[in-house]
């Protein structure tokens, strides 16, 4: 299934929110700070982003660290689909989030489930008495 593009309503209330916050910080904003002002999460913010861009309506200046966003052609956004959108998107997002959290949590479980986190922390726990026997020893031997 193709993704879906930007809807008219969508695209209007991004570029109002890049405006805001570019008259507001006189920068142009992160998507970060325009999902954060939007209530959106992070990954809707970026796909709204970029297919906002990929329509010529906004520019995308990216450097290693973020991701800024301008207005190009505001009145591109007149083009964009007026059609009430289902539960696509979001579901997918919504289960994508799902699969990342499993994700992560097998990950914790590898590295600190099944008793292995209390053998490191025991192990961590032997390493630290022993460096202390090894400092009291050598300081005792200085004096």
């Amino acid at each position: 299934m193709p993704a879906r593009g930007p809807q008219y309503e969508e695209g209007h209330r991004f570029v109002a929110a890049v405006r805001v916050l570019a008259h507001r910080e006189g920068r142009p904003p992160t998507v970060e700070e325009i999902a954060e002002l939007l209530g959106e999460s992070r990954e809707i913010a970026y796909h709204l982003a970029r297919g906002l861009a990929e329509r010529g309506i906004l520019r995308l200046l990216a450097n290693p660290f973020e991701t800024h966003v301008e207005v190009a052609d505001h009145l591109a956004l007149e083009e964009l689909s007026r059609e009430e959108h289902g539960p696509g998107f979001e579901e997918d997002l919504r289960e994508f989030q799902e699969r990342k959290k499993k994700d992560r949590d097998e990950m914790s479980d590898f590295f600190m489930g099944d008793g292995r986190g209390k053998q490191k922390k025991e192990k961590l726990s032997k390493m630290e008495e022993e460096f202390r026997k090894f400092r009291k020893s050598k300081d005792s031997g200085d004096d």
